[in-house]
């Protein structure tokens, strides 16, 4: 049977708050493990666990689900860091199920934000049919996410993405950076993850752009946040690329079909392949 080939670009450090204020103190560690990359995954896991029991004496509702979804999240991200896929997807699956959890029992912006992010990051570890089903629901939640709060920079980021990380000839590096640069503006509450996302993505796509001048003083704001983080000292290196998934699944005579939007369908996120 003929098989059909869909390139999924991973942005797995499109990370935001569970917070639009300031996450908890208890809860920061965590983060800031992942993207300093001086942890690796079996401890970040066990950071995760106690975090999460930390979340459950201290939360309740969606807040608790919320923050819940994105430990694992985070958990994944660092698996999948080492490679680690069967690891990362079933954090994964767990974070989306916690995400789901929450937005049927009240939705909001955090809610639909975590159903994207583990929903983006779980169509690199299935199949193509599995990415043709899911993949438009990434951008769909996130626009869901700020119809519920404006200033959601996570989900402003996620859309933003797709446009500096698209492969040719669905990428705009002009409009990317145009998006990326207006959650700078003042009209999003942005974390130090955020900020880091943002100044990497700009960096980025002026590297792209064959502007390695204009790249190099953003890449320098992300290492100002987090020195260690190897995709930013990477892309510094000038070493980082734009990792191509390919998944490869028999198609139904309805996937088919559907794959008649495929520019729309793709997924465009960022992951790691140093």
């Amino acid at each position: 049977m003929k098989l059909w080939n869909i390139v999924v670009f991973v942005l797995a450090f499109a990370v935001a708050p569970v917070y639009a204020e300031n996450p908890p103190d208890w809860f920061t560690p965590l983060r800031d493990a992942v993207y300093d990359n001086k942890t690796g995954a079996a401890q970040v896991a066990l950071l995760g666990g106690e975090v999460e029991e930390r979340a459950k004496l201290e939360l309740g509702g969606t807040d608790l689900l919320n923050i819940l979804s994105y430990c694992e999240f985070l958990i994944a991200k660092a698996y999948q860091n080492e490679n680690a896929d069967d690891q990362a997807k079933k954090h994964l699956q767990q974070g989306l199920d916690y995400a789901d959890s929450s937005v049927k029992i009240k939705p909001t912006a955090e809610g639909y934000r975590m159903m994207s992010e583990n929903i983006s990051q779980l169509c690199t570890l299935n199949s193509a049919a599995w990415v043709i089903a899911n993949g438009l629901k990434v951008e769909a939640y996130a626009k869901d996410g700020l119809e519920y709060d404006k200033r959601n920079a996570a989900c402003a980021y996620l859309i933003a993405a797709r446009w500096v990380y698209a492969p040719a000839p669905f990428y705009n590096i002009k409009k990317g950076i145009n998006q990326m640069e207006n959650i700078l503006s003042g009209s999003y509450d942005l974390q130090k993850d955020d900020l880091f996302n943002v100044y990497y993505s700009i960096a980025y796509a002026y590297n792209r752009n064959k502007q390695p001048d204009k790249a190099a003083d953003w890449i320098e704001k992300a290492l100002a946040l987090y020195p260690s983080n190897k995709d930013a000292l990477n892309l510094k290196q000038g070493k980082a690329r734009i990792a191509s998934v390919i998944a490869e699944a028999p198609l139904t005579p309805a996937d088919k079909q559907r794959t008649n939007n495929l520019p729309q369908i793709l997924l465009f996120s960022y992951r790691d392949v140093s």
